[in-house]
């Protein structure tokens, strides 16, 4: 044998055997590049471009054509984040429907939306008095909701007291025209200032002035004094009722109220207090109006309490009324927007709520995602404010959130927030029993024959057990849940094989039990994908 073949089958032997020691070294890390026979032969997905093929076909994952690439731009899959990041497959994000979208900076408007009743006017009520006591004669406002303008008759009022003061009135005037030529200063003097007393008493018990004069050019008494109303508005109240009712200075005979402006009272909670101030603009929409007209304003008073019962307080707003449509105590809808200053946005969907924290998901990318505690702002709309936790552009996850938050994996990753931990992307068997897998390198839909190397806590082959397998995959949209399972047998030195059929492609949940002398010695749990 020559020297150059020598040489030759000692280079040989090296590569081969160092293929095999990194076979064996790396035999049960996840393939995700296929290497090509042919570097002008390489496929891809467009839409899991992590996974690659040497062949034409179909994505394995979604279905689609795979798609021919330039084998010098294919790079190993990158490292795992040294963070508590969480692997989810590619297969098992086309499943559960994961997607994720870059955080934005945007400016939200606020909907704030109260229930509101429409109110009188406080400053615009009247309440008619008698300031003198007496029989009432002729009503003639004589029911609720009549309209009453200013200086037309309310009542008729007979009042010995009002008679006396007319004729004591009637007599200083005849006792002034007697006097008049009188030499003695002192006693015309007199008879004005009788006059003048009697004229101030009947002018301050609200008889007119029309009603004076009257008197003065008749010279007789009224029995009945008309009492007028000083303002126009509604009839709201009146005690006034009937002939003969006797009535007294401290009795409201009338209430009446101008209902050409009113207000609008909306209830709003505390949570929206922050964002409503005087002079905010609104509007109000009758739920019952039908034609959909609504009716712009401004928030013109905010009740400085709260009401204890429905802990709400009263919002304001002042409206004209000129055809009278609203009508105190119809019930109104108050529409406020509100703009909220610049702030990372994102959809609402991405946030989770625990109830005392919140959390998003951020897409790492490569298949792995990582909570991250946040602060939540203002909501609007499916769009909701991160004032803390969250910097434009880092992807969040939308959609999939209580699915994967369901990954015990997530759970384990929440427990431990803030605290880096190795990222497990390799199954994990579960303490107490150790599995490896030896066949089949890649499942399929259909029959499968299961051979797996099953050892101890210790690491010792466990022999003489019974070794059961069961897959199971989740309900997906409409699809039901689905499960298979078999019995392996043991072949010798701790390992076991058997059948089982897989139903369908996808990730499938596979637990392996071992029971010795009918008591369970141990299981293990990792993912089996059929391509």
């Amino acid at each position: 044998m020559t020297f150059r073949k020598v040489t030759g089958v000692l280079t040989l032997a090296l590569a081969v055997a160092g293929a095999s020691y990194f076979w064996l070294a790396h035999r049960n890390e996840p393939v995700v590049v296929q290497k090509a026979e042919k570097a002008h032969e390489l496929y891809f997905c467009p839409m899991h471009q992590d996974y690659h093929s040497d062949k034409p076909g179909k994505c394995p994952i979604c279905g689609m054509k795979l798609q021919k690439a330039d084998p010098a731009a294919v790079t190993p899959p990158p490292a795992a984040p040294q963070t508590n990041a969480i692997f989810i497959a590619p297969e098992k994000q086309q499943l559960i429907g994961m997607h994720s979208v870059a955080a934005e900076t945007g400016t939200l408007t606020k909907e704030i939306r109260l229930a509101g009743k429409i109110s009188y006017d406080e400053t615009k009520l009247t309440h008619i008095h008698s300031k003198v006591s007496g029989y009432v004669e002729d009503v003639f406002a004589d029911s609720v909701g009549k309209p009453v303008k200013a200086g037309e008759p309310l009542f008729t009022l007979y009042s010995p007291d009002l008679v006396s003061t007319q004729q004591e009135y009637l007599l200083a005037l005849r006792s002034r025209d007697l006097l008049k030529a009188s030499t003695v200063a002192s006693a015309a003097r007199g008879s004005e200032n009788l006059i003048a007393a009697a004229r101030e008493r009947l002018r301050l018990w609200d008889v007119s002035e029309a009603e004076l004069r009257t008197l003065e050019t008749t010279g007789t008494v009224k029995k009945a004094i008309t009492v007028y109303s000083p303002v126009s508005g509604v009839v709201m109240e009146r005690t006034a009722y009937h002939h003969g009712t006797f009535i007294e200075p401290t009795q409201t005979l009338f209430t009446i109220v101008d209902l050409s402006r009113v207000w609008v009272l909306g209830e709003a909670y505390e949570t929206d207090l922050p964002f409503i101030r005087n002079g905010q603009a609104g509007e109000i929409e009758l739920p019952y109006s039908g034609n959909g007209k609504r009716l712009r304003g401004h928030v013109d008073f905010i009740y400085p309490f709260l009401d204890p019962k429905t802990r709400t307080v009263k919002v304001r707003m002042d409206f004209a009324n000129p055809g009278l449509e609203l009508k105190p105590e119809m019930f109104a809808n108050i529409v406020m927007q509100v703009s909220v200053a610049r702030q990372v946005l994102v959809p609402q969907d991405a946030v989770m709520n625990t109830g005392t924290e919140q959390y998003v998901f951020l897409d790492m990318g490569n298949g792995y995602v990582q909570p991250r505690r946040v602060t939540v702002g203002v909501e609007s709309g499916d769009k909701v404010g991160i004032s803390e936790g969250l910097k434009v552009g880092e992807k969040v996850v939308t959609g999939a959130n209580f699915i994967i938050d369901s990954e015990s994996r997530l759970k384990g990753a929440l427990a431990g927030m803030g605290a880096p931990s190795e990222v497990a992307v390799a199954p994990i068997a579960a303490p107490g029993l150790q599995v490896e897998v030896l066949a089949p390198k890649s499942a399929k839909s259909g029959p499968n024959t299961l051979r797996f190397a099953v050892k101890d806590a210790e690491g010792r082959p466990l022999s003489g057990a019974q070794v059961d397998v069961e897959l199971f995959m989740p309900q997906m949209g409409s699809m039901a849940p689905m499960s298979a399972s078999a019995l392996l047998k043991e072949a010798g030195a701790g390992v076991y094989s058997g059948n089982v059929d897989v139903p369908m492609i996808g990730t499938w949940q596979t637990t392996v039990t071992a029971r010795q002398q009918g008591r369970v010695a141990g299981s293990a749990q990792f993912n089996i994908t059929a391509r």
